[in-house]
């Protein structure tokens, strides 16, 4: 270990550098296309229980493949080497009328509707019929395929529609008029006996237990209709709630430990509003699992969704979604679904609509003729693929400040995976800082883009913990990068340490003052600059007993002027600057006046740039989000500039000193060297200013295990601050 003068400082930085990553040149023609980010591994988000897709319709077609052929494909799926896949969604066929007396004989496959692959068998066709449990015999023999591959598989049971005798129009694709219920009252109870007892059939039959079985999909929708183009069946909201009535005993009852999953609507809209009614009704109790689609929905509407049902205690999956576009353009803009959908609704799970399409490189992930049994695979697979294998499950999410990235630790915190995606024209260049963590190892990194999939690159640099490289036009790029981080999650505020200030329905933009007013604003482009707008959005969080005043790096201090809404700030301290933190959930804190009346809100309930932000009852529900924050520490650059003054094996009177002893620091001080009756302090930084490590020196000498790097020791007294950066060789 030695100390070193700024100018070789630079060529250690360089010199480490090329130890842990290789080095290539930059893309220069991306330096006006910039952008520079924070990735937090502290701030820890929700675990990730897996990726999926549903098994209709791709499966009903496959499953009639030659063995090797499925065999293929489902190892393309599972395997944690590929797609890594490990949810599945079976389809309980409702099955029409075999002799078609209410609808027009393969009406699925006119044109228009979704082809042949989507006339699924009921496995009745009668109330007084047997069941014929050989029936949908290709999507099973996919299922169990899967279960061969994939032991911890997760299977959730899933309906369209009842069969065809249970509903009004004698059809199982819905109501002759699109906006009625399809499924008669009086067979409730039989249709949730066939549900229940296709589960316990497939658990005694083949030892597949359905985690969940879901009733219902996309049931407020007016598309349902007769001889229309798959099955589906409308279920008004309070329909839903008097079937889950009658399904919950039965298939408690039944002695599965399958629970039940709903609502399964098309739009995160329609899904608050049916998380609302139930709640309303007192039915929740009833739903162990909730699960949405994303084919729309706001990122303020993803936000409440994810809100009350981590405030009712639910698992939450996305369990549907796809989108139709154009080459990889459309596959990236799916990408930024997926990213946006784990960001602001934060599920347990995510899931694809379907794996295998007929001519398409954008519903599926793999494009086939069913018929000549020919598939390859899309763009679309390798970019999902860029997810799904390395964000693997058991994995936690973190919080990044850069809307085109996705971050995720593993369960022992020494694995960080960054995804990025670029789905515009340009090359951008990145800088993703790397707080709170040290690379400590070897750097895996693959890009897939118009030319490339899946790609082997080392066009990136690694200095003091910055990561940068540049994306490609219509590309994206997972770094998987071994590190030592701290496992403590970031929720504990820590005084005079910046933080950025992010609200939960937008988290492009975070807390910002200019000119007295308070607002949000897009987030500066270096929020680790100590000047310009950086300042204005770096906010110190002052305690004085259970309230904090809240002061940003050019001194503006969060003033409170009830009874005017608007919040504002003064340099000077007065008497309505004390605010309460108080957490909100797992991931999110309501900043309250000191009396807990009034908390920040997002003036009008907008979450665009520029809206102001002002005081308001905070109401009784989570589901506020517009008085919803996120906190996120930053690096402290202003750190980097106090060094210099301890020495190695200090022999002339300093009061402290380390050295360096197979890759332990060692700090001793010498108490009669200075006089103070407080204990020392030291904290440890990265070059960049994170802050790593803070201990009392309570004894004359501390050893700490340390990676190889650059750092920067810190020791307080009362009287001095004693400072120098090292080299852990």
């Amino acid at each position: 270990m030695n100390i070193f003068t700024k100018s070789t400082i630079a060529a250690v930085l360089l010199s480490t550098a090329a130890d842990t990553c290789t080095v290539n040149a930059q893309n220069e023609n991306a330096e006006e296309n910039k952008t520079s980010y924070i990735v937090n591994p502290t701030a820890l988000r929700q675990k990730n229980e897996g990726w999926g897709v549903s098994l209709c319709w791709w499966a009903n077609m496959c499953g009639k493949w030659t063995n090797n052929r499925i065999t293929t494909i489902v190892n393309w799926l599972t395997s944690p080497k590929v797609l890594n896949y490990n949810i599945f969604r079976y389809n309980i066929g409702g099955g029409d009328d075999p002799e078609n007396k209410n609808c027009t004989p393969h009406h699925m496959g006119a044109e228009g509707g979704k082809g042949l692959r989507a006339e699924m068998e009921g496995f009745k066709d009668s109330s007084d019929g047997e069941y014929v449990w050989s029936r949908d015999e290709a999507q099973r023999k996919i299922m169990l395929k899967i279960k061969e591959k994939r032991p911890d598989a997760i299977f959730e049971a899933f309906s369209n529609s009842a069969p065809y005798y249970m509903t009004y129009s004698g059809c199982c694709a819905g109501n002759t008029n699109g906006l009625k219920d399809n499924l008669k009252p009086e067979y409730y109870e039989e249709f949730a006996h066939y549900l229940v007892d296709v589960c316990k059939h497939y658990k005694d039959e083949y030892g597949i237990e359905f985690k969940t079985l879901e009733p219902f999909n996309e049931s407020q929708t007016d598309y349902w209709y007769a001889n229309g183009a798959q099955e589906g069946c409308h279920f008004d909201v309070k329909s839903q709630i008097e079937f889950l009535k009658v399904l919950s005993p039965i298939l408690k009852e039944s002695g599965l430990n399958t629970i039940i999953s709903a609502s399964d609507e098309t739009n995160v809209w329609q899904s608050i509003h049916a998380f609302e009614e139930y709640k309303s009704a007192g039915v929740l109790d009833l739903v162990g699992q909730w699960n949405t689609h994303t084919y729309s929905g706001t990122d303020k509407d993803k936000s409440k969704i994810g809100s009350m049902a981590r405030d009712a205690g639910k698992r939450l999956w996305m369990s549907e979604t796809g989108d139709g576009g154009e080459g990889i353009g459309g596959n990236l803009n799916m990408a930024q679904r997926l990213i946006n959908d784990i960001r602001y609704i934060m599920p347990d799970a995510w899931m694809d609509w379907q794996y295998i399409e007929e001519w398409s490189d954008q519903w599926g992930l793999v494009k086939a003729n069913f018929g000549e049994q020919t598939y390859e695979r899309t763009k679309n697979f390798y970019v999902r693929m860029h997810f799904s294998q390395y964000i693997k499950q058991g994995y936690t999410y973190i919080a990044t400040s850069n809307p085109q990235t996705l971050a995720a630790v593993n369960e022992n915190a020494d694995t960080l995976v960054l995804v990025a995606i670029n789905p515009s024209s340009e090359p951008v260049a990145h800088e993703a800082n790397l707080i709170f963590c040290q690379p400590d190892g070897d750097i895996a990194c693959k890009r897939t883009s118009e030319s490339e999939s899946m790609k082997e690159i080392k066009d990136y640099t690694l200095e003091n913990n910055m990561l940068r490289f540049t994306l490609p036009k219509l590309s994206v790029v997972t770094f998987v990068i071994p590190v030592k981080t701290n496992k403590q999650e970031d929720t504990a505020i820590e005084e005079d340490v910046p933080y950025m200030i992010v609200p939960q329905y937008n988290a492009h933009v975070c807390l910002s003052a200019s000119n007295g007013n308070v607002s949000i604003e897009e987030c500066a482009t270096d929020l680790t600059d100590v000047s310009g707008m950086s300042a204005a959005q770096t906010w110190f969080f002052h305690k004085d007993g259970d309230a904090y005043t809240l002061q940003n790096r050019n001194g503006d201090i969060l003033t409170g002027t009830l009874p005017d809404y608007y919040l504002t700030t003064k340099k000077q301290k007065t008497g309505n600057q004390w605010f309460i933190v108080t957490p909100v959930e797992k991931y999110l804190v309501k900043i309250t006046t000191k009396d807990g009346v009034k908390a920040f809100d997002l003036d009008s309930e907008s979450y665009s740039s520029g809206t102001r932000v002002g005081l308001w009852d905070y109401g009784t529900s989570v589901a506020a989000g517009h008085r919803n924050w996120l906190l996120m520490r930053l690096p402290d650059k202003s750190i980097v500039d106090r060094i210099g003054n301890i020495k190695e094996n200090d022999e002339n009177g300093n009061p402290f000193s380390f050295s360096c002893d197979n890759g332990i620091l060692n700090v001793s001080m010498n108490k009669e060297a200075y006089s103070t009756s407080s204990v020392p302090m030291l904290t440890l930084y990265s070059p960049s200013g994170d802050k790593l490590l803070k201990k009392n020196l309570s004894s004359n000498s501390i050893a700490l295990p340390l990676a190889k790097g650059i750092y920067i020791v810190c020791i307080e007294t009362a009287q001095q601050s004693y400072s120098s950066k090292v080299l852990m060789k």
